[in-house]
């Protein structure tokens, strides 16, 4: 039996504002196109996950979620329930995701295991939306979810073969504007690492444990690098609340993260 292939655009958006399958990505198609392109070439059986009939003008049919709100979980039961065998789950908002990562995980599927998936590339957990789950796996998604909505755990519950990335970011996804921006620098400019130093100050400094560092990234813009720390260490505070300098002088969140560069963001300050 072929594989069955999910694209995951249930998700509401409200970080981002719009809907993110909709979003022109910086070559003038959708990116909802952009991931059915990349499905369509491993698969002939390829369905759209959304809580309405909605196809998104790509003319894919639509399995609409047996129990709304519940979220990416709710997804894999209700395409379970749906149609059997295996199934590829895909995100519409891996804007960063290219065929190379997609048909390395396809080579190196284990059907075997419960589940293949990448490891995420900052905390070695796996990545949910972009693995390939066994029908014997994804059939346990509702009884799953009885107790514990976390796409995430249920894929760990599974005990999947885990990949290293080719591309490292390929599978960094966007839920902000600050993100979305980020994630198109890369696009455009490439990924590369860099390295860079970080100044603490006040509720980052107690949060982080340390008053500085040097660290390597992949980010593109200060927004990105700020991000990659706050999930790396879970910083309390969100980009909305602080402001960035950027070799001693304030600078905008889309800022370019270059080699050497010194950053320090600004929580606000106490009783201010």
């Amino acid at each position: 039996m072929s594989l069955n292939v999910l694209i995951l655009v249930g998700g509401r958006s409200e970080r981002m504002g719009r809907d993110k399958a909709l979003i022109e990505r910086p070559d003038g198609s959708r990116q909802i196109d952009h991931i059915v392109a990349l499905a369509r070439s491993v698969s002939d059986n390829v369905f759209l996950s959304a809580q309405d009939s909605n196809d998104r003008s790509t003319g894919l049919p639509v399995i609409p979620d047996l129990k709304p709100g519940t979220g990416p979980l709710g997804a894999l039961a209700s395409a379970a329930s749906a149609h059997p065998g295996s199934w590829l789950v895909l995100s519409c908002d891996l804007f960063l995701l290219d065929p190379e990562t997609l048909r390395f995980l396809l080579d190196q599927h284990d059907p075997e295991q419960g589940a293949t998936a990448y490891r995420n590339r900052i905390d070695d957990r796996p990545e949910p939306l972009c693995a390939i789950y066994e029908e014997s796996s994804i059939s346990k998604a509702a009884d799953f979810q009885k107790d514990n909505r976390c796409v995430r755990k249920f894929l760990e519950s599974l005990k999947p073969k885990l990949l290293d990335l080719p591309h490292p970011a390929a599978l960094d996804n966007a839920n902000t504007p600050h993100e979305l921006a980020e994630a198109f620098r890369k696009l455009k400019s490439g990924v590369h690492p860099k390295s860079v130093q970080l100044l603490y100050f006040a509720a980052l400094r107690e949060a982080r444990g340390l008053s500085s560092e040097t660290v390597e990234t992949l980010a593109c813009t200060a927004a990105g690098l700020y991000e990659e720390l706050r999930f790396r260490h879970r910083l309390p505070l969100s980009i909305d609340h602080l402001r960035v300098a950027i070799n001693g002088e304030f600078a905008t969140w889309d800022a370019e993260v270059t080699s050497g560069d010194e950053f320090v963001f600004i929580p606000p300050v106490a009783g201010g």
